[in-house]
């Protein structure tokens, strides 16, 4: 009886034991999966600070500095200021862009000197500078070269977020942003936006 008995209590001792050996391995595991976790927080914030900017100089929505599409110059939004401004992006790829452009270019022959147009072409694999010859645009308008991102999209998509092309930006003389136009416009809509944004008429 006397044996039984002791040998129930080393039982009782033994399994008592291994639970607290869980125990402690279980909070031991919860405390490391917690500090890696601070860790892995502290590194993906050192990681966003010490990141280097992509390679297009000032790109907030009211101030970038661009390299030329057909030269090798710049283009910047400080070169404009005094005067409204229409950025027109567009893309070799880009289906709308073929009329749009051209009416475009129309309109900016219509209104003269009281607005200012620049293209800027983006998302593209560098034959954009074809199309904008083919348009009419090239020696007529600035033409810049969207850099950064992950296809040349650093201040269409990284800046506004664009989700294709075309897009059309719209400035006040102050270099502020006053529209931003996601898809198409015509002749007719740009010549009615450029009125209700900037009071130019023809």
């Amino acid at each position: 009886m006397a044996r039984s008995s002791n040998k129930q209590q080393r039982d009782q001792r033994r399994q008592e034991a291994e639970a607290k050996k869980k125990t402690t391995a279980r909070k031991t595991t919860i405390r490391n999966v917690g500090i890696a976790g601070a860790i892995g927080v502290a590194l993906i914030g050192l990681l966003v600070v010490l990141w280097p900017e992509p390679e297009v100089g000032n790109t907030t929505a009211t101030a970038w500095d661009l390299p030329e599409l057909d030269g090798d110059g710049r283009v910047t939004l400080a070169d404009s200021r005094g005067t409204p401004t229409v950025a027109a992006f567009f893309a070799s790829w880009c289906e709308v862009c073929e009329d749009e452009i051209p009416e475009y270019l129309a309109v900016s022959e219509q209104v003269g000197d009281q607005v200012h147009f620049v293209g800027i072409d983006t998302q593209d694999n560098g034959s954009g500078l074809g199309d904008a010859e083919r348009w009419g645009i090239a020696g007529v308008w600035p033409l810049a070269r969207d850099i950064g991102g992950t296809t040349g999209s650093g201040l269409s998509t990284g800046t506004f977020g664009a989700r294709g092309s075309p897009m059309t930006v719209f400035y006040d003389e102050g270099g502020n942003v006053v529209h931003v136009q996601q898809g198409g416009l015509s002749a007719g809509q740009l010549l009615a936006a450029l009125d209700e944004f900037f009071g130019v008429t023809t």
